[in-house]
Formats: C-alpha cells, structure tokens, sequence
C-alpha cells in the first residue's frame, strides 16, 4: 500500500501565515502538520510516499522533506499546479499509484486516529467520518442501515453531521471515477463526486466514524487547538539543550543547542533547536521554533515560527510568523502619531 498526501491550497484563511509558504508546512508541537500524519501512516506500515505539490512555493515542500530519508521513507513529488479539485490532485497521482491500492491524506489535516482501519479495507474505497456541529464546512456522507448512501460537498442544508475528515483508502477504481465526474459549481473536481460515482456504480464503499480528536487545521485557531492537544498528547519532558539560573516546571522539550536563562518554563512547552529564551515567563501549550530569541517576554498558549525575534512583549493566543520581530520600543514620553483625513473624529482615552 502506498500513500498520497495532498499538499496544495492556497491558505486563504491562514494569511499571512501563507503567503511566504504552504500552509502544511507551518510547525505546530515542533513539527509540520504534514510531518504529523506522514508519520501516523508510517506507524501504520506504509513508507512510500507520494505529495502532490501546489502552487505555492512547492519548492519549499522539497527543500523540506528531501527523499524521505529523514523520516525513515520514500518519497515521490507530484506537481499538481492549479488548485482544480482534491480528485483532480488523486488523479495526478494516477502514475505513482500503478495498481496498488493507496490512501489519500490531507496534508492539513491532523488524524492520527483509524489509519488502521483503512490499510486493511474492503471493496473499492474507504473513507474516515467524524460527527462535527458545522457540517457546511465539509464533505459529508448520509449513512442509513449502516451504508453510505449519498456524498455532498460542503452542503447548504444540513442532511447529515457525518463529515468526511480527509483520509480516503482507494483501489485504482477511483481513477475510472474521477473521468467519469465534471466539475462542479466550484470548478472543481470533487473527490465526494467520485466517490459518489464508485457508489452509483454498485462498488462497495465502506466507513468508518472516529469518536477521538481531529482537526482541520485552517484557521489560526483551528493551529492554536491542534498544537494544544498534540503538546498535551505526545510532548515528552527531554532537556537536552542548556538551562541556567531557571525554574522547569511539568513537560518541558528543550531541543539540543537551545538555551533558557534566568526564565520560567511551566509546561508543556516546547522550544526549537538553537532558540535562546532569557528573562522570561513561557507558559502552558506555547512552541517556540528554531532559531528564536526570546527576552523580556511572557508567552502562553501560541506558536513562536522559526527565525523569529520578541523582545518585551507579552502575548497569549498568538501565532507570530517565521523570521518575525515583535519588538516593545523604550520611549521618553508617551505619544501618537496620527495622519487623520479632514471630516474625522477620533477618541483618545
């Protein structure tokens, strides 16, 4: 069995987060949220790997993730291009598949629960639901005597709370589908279409509902809840980088060549390799990238991306972009510095 991760999207609900890369790419727990279920599916016994790459600098995807080699895989790039529908990127795949059946995952999704149930499925396709409240945002699945029945993306109504969570197991049964489907009123190809198309056909198509905890990751909130869980989930206390003159309290991952000095860590919190963190107050489900500088600052409940700069800021819920600065400027005299068009009126407390 192989597996196809779909890497492409533009982001829109993460900018700026991506507007400078893809929005799979972006670490949460210290790890991309590819990287999350590329490794649940190699837990799962599968290690050849195919992505399928958007438009939105792919080459960071490449630069990345390499061979594979690094994470135990292989690993084959598919180029997509223009974003036409999730069937349209399966179809894409069509090569790299031959005649081996395969699973697609949504490289911005976070499931790390019922892969198991797909490597060893039955008939020509399975697929993972979950129970959601906003049904609108995704592709559901009307179920009646325990068969799916009818697949509809992003319905207007609500017929069913049954969302399709982004992991699909397919034959090369799909490829036949997705050629007979057309686009939608999206312009897109959609894969609950195919599915649909395999269905209508008389194939078996099976399903199973997962109770635990997923994610679709995106919005910055949809970020901020999965680094939570993950860091509450898997964060190991490992102190492999140097602590000076500071106070470590419960789960605490500081990686090699990190420094913390004169600061409070209450865990879990993780910081990236070669980030200094000095004078200051870290608190609960905060990740720190790599190649950060912290000083002065109090930091809860966010994301710091690699490369960035915070000096004197307090944050909480926040999500700062690589390569950021946040800086808190000393001044001499409290001012504002105002352009104000004529016809204004404007209230300072």
């Amino acid at each position: 069995m192989k597996a196809v991760i779909l890497h492409g999207g533009q982001g829109t609900r993460l900018r700026p987060l991506t507007h400078t890369g893809p929005k799979q790419l972006i670490k949460i727990a210290g790890k991309p949220v590819s990287q999350w279920g590329m490794e649940a599916l190699k837990e799962a016994g599968i290690t050849e790997f195919g992505i399928v790459l958007g438009n939105n600098h792919p080459e960071k995807v490449v630069e990345y993730y390499g061979d594979g080699s690094k994470l135990g895989i292989k690993i084959t790039y598919i180029y997509q291009g223009e974003p036409l529908g999730l069937a349209h990127a399966v179809m894409k795949a069509k090569d790299f598949v031959g005649g081996d059946d395969f699973i697609v995952y949504l490289g911005d999704n976070v499931i790390l629960e019922g892969l198991d149930k797909l490597t060893n499925f039955r008939g020509s396709a399975s697929i993972l639901l979950a129970p959601v409240d906003n049904p609108q945002r995704f592709g559901v699945a009307v179920v009646k005597e325990d068969k799916i029945i009818k697949l509809v993306e992003k319905p207007k109504e609500r017929i069913s709370d049954l969302a399709l969570v982004g992991v699909y197991a397919f034959t090369s049964d799909i490829f036949s589908a997705i050629s007979n489907i057309k686009p939608s009123w999206r312009g897109e190809l959609e894969i609950t279409d195919a599915i649909q198309n395999l269905i209508d056909q008389g194939k078996e198509v099976n399903f199973h509902v997962i109770r635990g905890w997923w994610k679709d990751t995106g919005t910055p909130e949809d970020l901020l809840d999965a680094n939570m869980k993950l860091l509450d989930t898997y964060l190991k206390e490992d102190v492999r980088g140097g602590v000076a003159s500071s106070k470590i309290k419960g789960r605490v991952f500081i990686s090699p060549e990190a420094k913390v000095i004169n600061s409070e860590l209450r865990g879990p919190v993780y910081i990236g390799r070669g980030s200094i963190v000095e004078n200051s107050f870290l608190g609960p489900f905060t990740t720190v990238g790599d190649n950060c500088q912290i000083r002065d600052s109090e930091i809860s409940n966010s994301l710091v991306l690699d490369g960035s700069t915070l000096n004197g800021v307090d944050l909480i819920d926040s999500i700062i972009g690589q390569n950021s600065t946040l800086v808190r400027r000393k001044q001499r005299f409290h001012g504002s510095k105002f352009v104000v068009g004529e016809n204004s009126s404007v209230e300072l407390e």
